[in-house]
C-alpha cells in the first residue's frame, strides 16, 4: 500500500477510535488529568525515507482560536477535522519542535535525501506533561488499539529509518515491535514481508529533556551510517 492510502487508513481508524474508545477512556479515568480534545491526525506530508517518532503532540494554549477548535467536545465532522488538518498544518511549519528536527536533518545529519522527514506520533493524543499522559493510557484497550494503528501503518509503509526521538516513545516502540527482544542497543532492525526498517532510539531534540551537543551529533552520525549502509545492500 502507498504512502498515501496507508495516511488515509490509519487518519479512519484513528477517528473511529474517538467515537468509540477516546470519550469513553476521558470519562471512565480516574486520573482526568488529561482534558477531551480532538486527535491529531497524520497530515500527508512529502514522501521521505526517515520518518521521526514523537510520543504524543502537546496541547498548546497559546493560540486561543486553534486551542478552541482541539478541544472542542463535539463529533468529528467532515469540516472539523479539516480544521484539525489545517491547525496540524501550522504547527509544522511554526512550532518549535518541527523547526529544530528540520534543522537537525538539514545541517548535522546534511544528506539531501533525509534532508525532510516525515513526522508521527505514537499517540495522537495532545497532553503537554508526558508522565500525567503516560498514567493516563497505562495498559487501556485504548493504548492497545494505538500501538496496533501504528504499527499498521509502519508494516504497510516500511520506511527506511525511524528515528524515535523520545525515550518513552522509545520504549514502547520496542515493545511493539521487539516484544521478544531482550536489548538496551540504540538501533535495531525490524523486518516484515522482506523488507527492513531500520530504527534509531534518542531522546528529544528540544525542551528541556533536549540531547546535549555531543549526543546530538552521535546520533547525526549514527544516522548518517544507517542510510550510507542501507544504500550499500
Amino acid at each position: 500500500m502507498n504512502y498515501r492510502n496507508s495516511v488515509q487508513q490509519y487518519n479512519n481508524t484513528i477517528r473511529n477510535l474517538w467515537e468509540s474508545k477516546f470519550k469513553k477512556a476521558i470519562n471512565a479515568s480516574t486520573k482526568n488529568i488529561v482534558e477531551f480534545s480532538q486527535p491529531c491526525f497524520h497530515i500527508t506530508q512529502n514522501e521521505s525515507p526517515v520518518w521521526f517518532i514523537g510520543m504524543n503532540p502537546s496541547l498548546v494554549k497559546s493560540d486561543d482560536k486553534h486551542h478552541d477548535i482541539l478541544t472542542r467536545n463535539s463529533k468529528l465532522t467532515d469540516s472539523l477535522v479539516a480544521k484539525l488538518a489545517e491547525n496540524q498544518k501550522n504547527m509544522h511549519e511554526n512550532y518549535q519542535y518541527f523547526k529544530v528536527a528540520k534543522d537537525f536533518f538539514a545541517n548535522d545529519v546534511g544528506i539531501d535525501e533525509l534532508v525532510t522527514p516525515i513526522f508521527h506520533d505514537l499517540y495522537p493524543i495532545r497532553h503537554t506533561k508526558q508522565n500525567e499522559f503516560v498514567k493516563f493510557l497505562g495498559d487501556s484497550s485504548l493504548r492497545e488499539s494505538l500501538d496496533e494503528a501504528t504499527k499498521n501503518i509502519f508494516d504497510q509503509i516500511m520506511p527506511d529509518i525511524l528515528v524515535i526521538a523520545n525515550a518513552g516513545a522509545s520504549k514502547r516502540i520496542k515493545e511493539i515491535f521487539f516484544k521478544d527482544v531482550q536489548s538496551n542497543s540504540t538501533q535495531l532492525t525490524y523486518e516484515k514481508n522482506g523488507k527492513k526498517t531500520d530504527m534509531i532510539f534518542s531522546s528529544m531534540l528540544s525542551g528541556q529533556r533536549a540531547l546535549d551537543t555531543y549526543s546530538r551529533s552521535r546520533l547525526a552520525r549514527e544516522i548518517r551510517e544507517t542510510w550510507s549502509s542501507k544504500n550499500k545492500e
